[in-house]
């Protein structure tokens, strides 16, 4: 626990005077299903006698779906093996996901941040089925509202970051509206 608050499960916390370091991993197990399946629906598909071409072959089908493939490999890789680092010093905060290039990494001053507040965010799916993120978002000196880390499966994670890093760097937490309750 530190401070009142625990710390979210798959999340580590390193804790000095002058750095904070969250760490997160996006591993999710569902994603090993779909890192094997993917490329055997692929190969089954092509050799079966509803796509025209095989893998001596290549028309546009057979390419189209070793394409959909390699992008559901590389996704379900990114999903299983990613970790997300946040690096808040008295100068800045570093966002770096690794060890497969998935989002973008960013750097902000420490002057520049005047907010940061917590959002959910709800992906809609068939049938009315929803897959509900959290995102850290920061509020700019400028007034402009970029996303620091989005992605949270957990809205403890989100309130964990937003409340050590504001703490770290002495910023006065402001309701914005559209933000997750603090309860």
């Amino acid at each position: 626990m530190v401070g009142s608050i625990d710390i979210p499960k798959n999340m580590h916390l390193k804790e000095k005077s002058n750095l904070l370091e969250f760490e997160y991993s996006w591993f999710k197990p569902k994603y090993v299903v779909s890192l094997m399946a993917a490329p055997l629906f692929a190969y089954f598909l092509i050799k079966s006698d509803y796509i025209a071409g095989d893998f001596g072959r290549l028309t546009s089908p057979v390419i189209i779906l070793m394409l959909a493939s390699i992008i559901v490999i590389y996704y379900s890789l990114a999903k299983l093996m990613n970790t997300t680092r946040i690096r808040v010093s008295h100068n800045d905060i570093k966002v770096n996901h690794s060890p497969i290039p998935f989002n973008k990494n960013l750097i902000l001053k420490k002057e520049d941040v005047a907010q940061l507040y917590v959002t959910q965010h709800r992906i809609g799916h068939r049938y009315y089925l929803y897959a509900t993120t959290y995102q850290i978002n920061a509020i700019l000196s400028n007034k402009d509202v970029i996303t620091l880390v989005k992605g949270l499966h957990y809205p403890e994670q989100g309130r964990f970051i937003e409340n050590k890093i504001e703490d770290f760097l002495n910023i006065t937490d402001i309701h914005v509206e559209g933000e997750l309750s603090k309860d």
